[in-house]
């Protein structure tokens, strides 16, 4: 089973140089897959190891959601026939470019995902972005999923945003989804000075925000409830000062 890393790579707001030195950085980190979130991937992917929208998200995101394989060919999945179901049902409805889903030759689903802020709002995508993949979560494909992003939420945030954005990661588990930094694999202390007010707190730092300094976690990585047995760790990538290149962190599972 592989090392998958989901990462923000803040590509718009950075040089040719500084994107250059954090594709650098993130092969450096040896994934056998990485999904990405505001990025742009260099020509030198071939196309059966690359799922990205070309042009990015609408006319005036020209970045987007990749899906990148280090090891083997991925094939795009654009549609989904649940089970029981004759139709084929579009998954990237939603900005399309925020998703990027991929097949793996060795059977496993990888999508990544980034909530586009809509007027103020990312959770209003969010929901609509899990709308759009719920054909996919119910067919054949949607059994081995493993699923990274920045889904720009927090069940840090005050009231009522805390209880509408854990609503958003409660329909994740509703459809078969576990929360991998939520295993607590390997064990971890409490996040220094959280704002969540949870008890035991398990949030961990994914974001450095240029306008605070509370420690936000709005990166995910989840799993298909079959995969959770087999996952040994997850955790947000300290190592290698990741803030040089992003105000985001990498999200690691291993399995």
């Amino acid at each position: 089973m592989p090392r998958v890393i989901s990462w923000n790579m803040s590509h718009w707001q950075k040089s040719d140089v500084q994107r250059k030195d954090a594709w650098e950085y993130l092969r450096s980190l040896q994934p056998d897959f990485a999904l990405l979130q505001e990025t742009v991937p260099p020509d030198d992917f071939a196309r059966s190891r690359c799922i990205y929208r070309p042009g990015g998200i609408g006319g005036n995101r020209r970045w987007g959601s990749a899906v990148v394989s280090f090891t083997e060919d991925v094939h795009p999945l654009e549609t989904a026939t649940p089970t029981g179901a004759q139709a084929k049902l579009e998954l990237h409805q939603t900005y399309p470019g925020s998703l990027a889903i991929a097949a793996t030759e060795s059977g496993l689903t990888l999508v990544s995902v980034y909530a586009v802020m809509d007027h103020g709002y990312a959770i209003t995508t969010l929901h609509k972005q899990i709308s759009d993949l719920t054909p996919l979560f119910d067919s054949k494909q949607g059994k081995r999923v493993i699923l990274g992003g920045d889904l720009n939420i927090s069940t840090q945030f005050e009231e009522p945003h805390r209880t509408r954005h854990r609503n958003a990661l409660e329909r994740l588990s509703s459809l078969g989804l576990v929360d991998c930094l939520g295993l607590n694999r390997p064990p971890r202390p409490p996040l220094d000075a959280c704002p969540c007010g949870d008890r035991p707190c398990m949030h961990v730092q994914t974001q450095r925000h240029a306008r605070s300094k509370a420690p936000w976690q709005n990166d995910y990585m989840f799993v298909s409830r079959s995969l959770v047995p087999e996952v040994r760790l997850c955790r947000a990538i300290a190592e290698g000062n990741p803030w040089a290149f992003s105000d985001h962190c990498p999200v690691v599972v291993e399995f």
